[in-house]
């Protein structure tokens, strides 16, 4: 950090969490904590009122008025270009993990790892380096060698029904009465399948679905 004192917001939706990296974090002097938040809610009304260097936040918090996961992330990086992004996540999806790193998230850190891992990646990026998990570092290489369509396999008989019939230009609304189940129940699998499928959006998901014909993959298929 040269010195230079940096701003850091944490967020994480569990307060255990937050607490030990927040006492890990008070012990560097160059590190000025402006705020905790639980949601994206909170997180966003602390940048838009102070000064903020990085963010280190949990990948999964729902609940926000700006989402979690991908889609927080990418709100984020549209609304204030400027702030660094670390992320913490218990995912072990190497597609997902990937698509976090491409979206140009500067710090990854697995939830699972020794936590004083957090104060030398937070060093690292102030500093201006990119700084990834060791044990994220193999789920990521593998990646690097698997084709689009293993994607595919991590998605339940479920998910991609609903997958598939979102993009054969059913609303989610009329999914849902189909199989007689809640709006909330289907736009969650939708969410779900499409993290798993490492798309951030409805025109990636139309997108991958032109290179691999996610709808003319039966759900029996890969079944569970």
């Amino acid at each position: 950090m040269h010195g230079r004192q940096v701003n850091l917001v944490l967020a994480d939706d569990h307060p255990v969490v937050l607490l030990g990296i927040k006492s890990l974090l008070q012990a560097l002097p160059e590190v000025n904590i402006v705020g905790t938040a639980a949601n994206s809610t909170e997180l966003f009304a602390i940048l838009n009122s102070a000064p903020v260097d990085i963010v280190l936040t949990d990948y999964a918090m729902p609940g926000g008025a700006f989402g979690d996961g991908m889609e927080m992330l990418v709100r984020l990086q549209s609304r204030f270009p400027k702030v660094t992004l670390v992320v913490l996540t218990v995912l072990t999806n190497p597609a997902l993990l990937s698509k976090i790193v491409q979206i140009g998230v500067q710090g990854l850190l697995n939830k699972g790892s020794d936590l004083n891992e957090i104060p030398l990646a937070i060093k690292r990026v102030a500093d201006g380096y990119k700084y990834l998990s060791r044990s994220l570092t193999a789920m990521l290489a593998e990646q690097s060698t698997r084709p689009e369509v293993d994607k595919i396999a991590l998605l339940s008989k479920k998910e991609l029904e609903v997958i598939r019939m979102f993009l054969g230009g059913m609303s989610v609304q009329a999914i849902a009465e189909h199989f007689r189940r809640s709006s909330k129940t289907i736009s969650n699998q939708k969410r779900m399948g499409m993290q798993k499928l490492a798309c951030a959006n409805d025109a990636e998901l139309f997108q991958l679905n032109s290179q691999v014909g996610l709808t003319n993959i039966a759900p029996p298929e890969i079944a569970k």
